[in-house]
């Protein structure tokens, strides 16, 4: 038996098959976002490499197809059947909170909410379709990004803005990045040998997109994204934290609405400071003294700097650890270095040996003195669904 886990994307799909026992079995990742084509990769169960590049231009529906038929062949062949199949599913609105399993009556809930997520729940949906139709006897669950950040209470989730000014959502701070934080509550918790009850965190998620959590007795208790993941840290291509007269004044000088969402989604954020979006290409041209860049690292850390002091004060200073996961967080040494630069008045105090080299399992780079853990943790989103699943079922 087997559990084959999907993340749809708005380029790209990653799934997974994992064992009875949470071991990966296989993956298949495809890119169908790049101008050049689709291209697939991934590993076989017999650990062998997978690779696929077709020059045609693919859309999600393509995508999907030829992964759902390359998982129904291979599991045919090595004589596997599915014992269930996890869906990430970006947003739950205030509908769902937890794991939950798929039916029509859910997924039409589910599609009521497209209009809090148009570029990632539609197609969600779409690969919770496609497989019913290919895996029709596999039971299918949604994951919800959103749901971990459900309990966070309403003076740190509502916006002090009239209720009700929409009839199509609610306007409300519903965070984003929630597996990745169950996930690195998880494996916090077995770093530190304490339950996840008992855990007071700060999780920075890096990557092309960017959060900050605050998670207190294992609960999140805020979080910096909000009704959309464009709100809070400097992102790759996204602003974070603006006034908000930005948007009314560039409305005001004639900008459309297209324009404005483009600019401050896809042309923001790193992008908009130094041209470039790839952490690793700015870290280098920025040592090479080129100042966009350097600005651009300067404002990113300065950003994070600013919401683990706020995350701080709302723990009270009980932090067991400060975590860094996603792409940036567990790979970019100097980053993790700046971010954590002057923060030894709120006794962050990191192992500048064990920060260097890149990592195969979590780690705990503080230095003894520091008052509390830093940890480096994979972000392994498609685990923590299957790990959701195996518990839903047990």
């Amino acid at each position: 038996m087997a559990k084959l886990i999907v993340n749809v994307g708005s380029t790209s799909v990653k799934t997974q098959l994992f064992d009875d026992d949470l071991h990966v079995k296989a993956t298949l990742n495809a890119d169908y976002g790049a101008t050049n084509g689709l291209t697939i990769e991934g590993i076989n169960v017999q650990g062998e490499a997978f690779f696929h590049h077709d020059e045609n231009i693919h859309d999600a529906k393509n995508t999907l197809a030829f992964l759902f038929h390359y998982w129904r062949e291979l599991l045919a062949k090595n004589e596997l059947n599915l014992s269930a199949i996890g869906h990430r599913v970006v947003h739950g609105g205030a509908y769902f909170k937890a794991i939950t399993p798929i039916s029509p009556d859910v997924l039409a809930q589910i599609a009521q909410l497209d209009n809090y997520a148009p570029l990632h729940n539609p197609l969600n949906r779409l690969g919770i379709e496609m497989a019913g139709e290919l895996f029709a006897d596999a039971p299918q669950f949604a994951v919800f990004d959103t749901a971990f950040h459900r309990q966070i209470p309403d003076y740190a989730g509502r916006y002090a803005i009239p209720e009700k000014l929409s009839a199509n959502v609610d306007f409300y701070r519903y965070g984003f990045h929630g597996i990745s934080c169950q996930h690195s509550v998880n494996a916090a918790a077995k770093l530190l040998n304490k339950s996840p009850e008992n855990l007071n965190l700060i999780i920075l998620h890096l990557g092309g997109g960017a959060s900050a959590t605050a998670v207190k007795n294992g609960v999140s208790v805020d979080t910096s994204m909000g009704f959309s993941p464009t709100e809070g840290l400097i992102m790759a291509s996204r602003c974070g934290d603006i006034d908000p007269m930005i948007a009314i004044t560039l409305q005001h000088e004639g900008k459309t609405f297209d324009e404005i969402n483009h600019l401050f989604n896809k042309q923001s954020g790193l992008q908009g400071v130094c041209g470039e979006t790839d952490m690793r290409t700015i870290l280098q041209r920025a040592e090479q003294g080129d100042g966009a860049c350097e600005l651009a690292l300067k404002l990113f850390c300065y950003r994070i700097r600013k919401y683990i002091g706020a995350y701080f004060a709302v723990l009270n200073g009980n932090v067991d650890a400060l975590i860094f996961t996603g792409g940036i967080g567990e790979n970019a040494a100097p980053i993790r270095q700046q971010i954590l630069n002057d923060l030894t008045g709120l006794g962050f105090s990191l192992n500048s040996d064990l920060n260097s080299p890149q990592f195969k399992s979590n780690i705990d780079i503080s230095d003894p003195a520091s008052r509390s853990g830093i940890f480096v943790i994979h972000a392994e989103e498609e685990r923590e669904i299957a790990q959701q699943i195996q518990f839903f079922l047990n």
